[in-house]
């Protein structure tokens, strides 16, 4: 048997059934009714029914690009402002058949603000044409800059464009470089000491705050200039050149030019930071904004509005608020010694030391300390008294340790040894972080030779095994050979043969064979950290980075948590 169509039929071609089978309701009982009358098989086919739902137009490109008002910027940020910006808004009618009418375009909270239009309103736009507003800011007005273009076009909503920024003003004028410039770096850091001297240090603060100290002596028109910058406008925020970081231009630099040759390497320039071009005198200023910066030249995002000579001084800039009022001294009734403190009011960031030795998980400056002034050194005790004033106090020291500290001092001679300074400075973060300083004394005297695999010394007795008792701050050595290369070690053990020697056990060989006359220096390692949150660096000329800095560092009791094989 075979099925045609709805009908069974027989080979024979007589009907199976005389009553035609009954129209499916659509319930699934009657087709399991029927495939269960039929062997199984369902002669109820359910008709095709449409199933109609509301559509909606999905948008092409085209769709969304067309057939609107296209505004480019909506949100004009100017950043901040220190000399005259020109930027263009381009209102475009994406129309494609449809002309548009712009009522007005007005400005509002504009002080300071130059709109040019490109006609007057009302003014006709044709399908798809473009217009464009020129705006220019300058340094006059109010400090913040808060205003609204508001485009108004016929039969649609207004349009605004917020336009933002800070208005800041050049300081042009030079530091009296007999005097130097003093640049303060103050980090903040939170300290928990437990009774035996183990720190637990937090800092406070991501970036140190930045300060720069200075005196300039101003005559003439210039003297007027700052009189009268500082009355009226001596709350602002002002770009403050990096006078440390100056240098001369060696060539020619044309009208309109946006790559200034220049050495940027060392010095404080930075993408999207300001720079500061000035002449001969403080009226020959122009302050510009740093798009890209490369091996020997910087690149402006803006051309520049006039033309500099060869010999025209380039400075990076930091924004900076006075700190204080000036000081004024008057020379004469045409000239004035001014001594004012910037604090910067923007972040200064600055790589840390990354090319120093390791030694158990900290690094080791190795840079020896400028000793043609005294260095102070002493140690400090963390002592408990309990003393009523009729007997004898009574005195404990719970951590049977003392934190010795020191001064180290830096000579600087070129921006490369400057940038390193500045580098332990931000390495150690103010007292946050430690560090391994060597005394760069002469502390241990080697006394016999000793093999590449020994991890015995011999030094001349000078009472360690005595006082010391392997504590931290005199448990680690710092072994220099004449021929350049250094051991960092820690003393395991220590034993006095006699009146004369005394024995070291060090925690590993130093894998070359030494005799004591291969010696330059043996050195104690000490783990530090700054005794202050502050430092200070002197800048003596702003051509070949000399400078001095100093801080003191104050030896910690961390435990040891780093295992890493010594060097």
């Amino acid at each position: 048997m075979f099925w045609h169509g709805l009908w069974p039929l027989t080979f024979s071609g007589r009907p199976d059934y005389a009553v035609p089978p009954k129209a499916w309701d659509g319930s699934p009982s009657m087709a399991l009714a029927s495939a269960s009358d039929h062997g199984g098989v369902a002669y109820g086919v359910p008709p095709v029914v449409a199933d109609r739902r509301p559509g909606a137009w999905q948008s092409l490109f085209g769709d969304d690009f067309y057939d609107r008002i296209h505004v480019v910027p909506q949100t004009l940020n100017l950043g901040n402002v220190s000399s005259v910006q020109q930027r263009v808004i381009r209102v475009w009618n994406a129309f494609r058949a449809r002309a548009l009418t712009l009522a007005d375009a007005s400005l509002t909270g504009g002080e300071g603000i130059v709109l040019t239009a490109p006609g007057v309103s009302p003014l006709s736009f044709p399908p798809l044409w473009e217009q464009g507003w020129q705006i220019a800011v300058g340094t006059d007005g109010p400090p913040v800059i808060a205003a609204t273009l508001t485009y108004q076009f016929a039969g649609f909503d207004p349009i605004p464009v917020v336009i933002i920024g800070q208005r800041i003003v050049a300081w042009a004028f030079t530091p009296d470089w007999s005097r130097g410039v003093l640049e303060r770096l103050a980090w903040k850091t939170d300290i928990l000491p437990s009774p035996t001297q183990v720190e637990q240090r937090r800092g406070l603060r991501s970036v140190p705050r930045r300060s720069f100290e200075a005196t300039m002596i101003v005559d003439g028109r210039e003297r007027v200039l700052l009189d009268l910058a500082v009355f009226g406008w001596g709350g602002r925020t002002w770009a403050l050149p990096v006078w440390p970081d100056g240098q001369w231009l060696a060539d020619e630099h044309a009208l309109g030019i946006r790559v200034i040759a220049c050495d940027p390497v060392h010095r404080d320039f930075r993408v999207g930071g300001l720079v500061q071009l000035r002449g001969k005198t403080a009226f020959e200023v122009e302050v510009a904004e740093v798009e890209a910066i490369g091996a020997a030249s910087i690149t402006l995002r803006h051309p520049t509005t006039r033309a500099w000579p060869r010999g025209t001084r380039l400075y990076p800039v930091r924004t900076a608020r006075l700190a204080e009022p000036p000081k004024v001294t008057r020379l004469s009734d045409q000239a004035a010694s001014i001594s004012a403190r910037f604090d910067v009011v923007e972040a200064c960031e600055w790589p840390a030391i990354v090319d120093a030795p390791m030694y158990r998980g900290h690094p080791v400056m190795v840079d020896r300390p400028d000793e043609s002034e005294t260095l102070s050194a002493g140690w400090q005790r963390a002592l408990l008294t309990l003393d009523n004033e009729f007997g004898r106090p009574f005195v404990l020291d719970p951590a049977d340790w003392a934190a010795v500290v020191q001064s180290h001092r830096w000579r600087v001679h070129g921006r490369v040894e400057r940038a390193s300074v500045r580098s332990w400075l931000y390495t150690l973060r103010g007292r946050q972080c430690a560090l391994w300083r060597p005394t760069h004394a002469d502390d241990l005297t080697l006394v016999a030779n000793v093999a590449g695999t020994a991890t015995a010394l011999d030094v001349a007795n000078v009472g360690l095994a005595r006082f010391a008792g392997l504590r931290p701050g005199r448990r680690d050595l710092r072994i220099e050979l004449r021929g350049g290369e250094a051991f960092h070690r820690r003393i395991t053990a220590a034993v006095a043969l006699d009146d004369e020697i005394e024995r070291l056990t060090i925690d590993a060989a130093l894998g070359v064979d030494v005799r004591p006359h291969d010696i330059r220096r043996i050195s104690f390692l000490v783990l530090s950290r700054g005794d202050s949150d502050e430092a200070e660096i002197e800048h003596h000329t702003d051509s070949d980075g000399a400078a001095d800095a100093s801080i003191v560092l104050r030896a910690v009791r961390d435990p040891d948590i780093d295992t890493s094989p010594p060097v």
